[in-house]
């Protein structure tokens, strides 16, 4: 159950909000389960519980969710552009169709979660955790996907293109012939957990090559 009082606070907005954590930075928010319609942009919610809440369609965007619990959260059509997620715990959250552009989602828990038709065009997934996520119709443009997790994520007509894929770890991942590899960035990923290097020199892979090489592990 979460914290009632913190509830009605982070309902009165970012302003009051961040104004009483600054004086009580120690102190962690308790808003496990909770429903909120309130905007929230640029908020601080780093290290907060907020598992199983409700931010369906929240303007979250600037806001800090580092090393915040949000597994099982309902995120869906949520603006959460240049936010904060790094360390977070995301797994089996919702964020279908949430716009992520530009956030930092580096070492965050996506294991499970549903990222379908979501924008993450320019995020940091570095070292994120994206096993058996469903990115399919998702735009990944310019993403930075070093030493990311990508092991049974579905990629159904997502789109990679300039997409950064060195060091991933890739294996039986689904994809399919609208999956767009254009451009992509990778000089070496783990396949089946061996290191295979794209390319010896700092030449972009060849699309036709990086294509095939991509869909024979999938």
């Amino acid at each position: 159950m979460p914290n009632q009082e913190h509830v009605t606070l982070l309902r009165k907005g970012t302003q009051a909000w961040n104004a009483w954590r600054s004086k009580h930075p120690a102190l962690k928010p308790e808003l496990r389960g909770s429903i909120i319609r309130t905007s929230l942009k640029s908020v601080d919610l780093s290290s907060a519980d907020l598992s199983d809440a409700n931010f369906n369609n929240t303007e979250l965007s600037g806001a800090n969710l580092s090393s915040a619990d949000l597994s099982r959260a309902k995120l869906a059509r949520a603006n959460l552009s240049g936010a904060n997620l790094s360390s977070a715990n995301l797994a089996t959250a919702n964020l279908s169709g949430a716009n992520l552009s530009g956030a930092n989602l580096s070492g965050a828990n996506l294991s499970g979660a549903n990222l379908s038709g979501a924008n993450l065009s320019g995020a940091n997934l570095s070292d994120a955790n994206l096993s058996v996520t469903i990115l399919s119709g998702a735009n990944l443009s310019d993403a930075n996907l070093t030493g990311a997790n990508l092991c049974a994520t579905h990629a159904l007509d997502t789109n990679f293109q300039k997409a950064i894929f060195t060091q991933t770890h890739i294996n039986n991942w689904k994809i399919n012939d609208a999956t767009n590899f254009g451009e992509v960035i990778c000089a070496s990923c783990y396949v089946h957990n061996h290191l295979l290097e794209c390319y010896s020199d700092s030449r972009k892979l060849a699309l036709g090559g990086f294509n095939q090489l991509f869909r024979e592990v999938a």
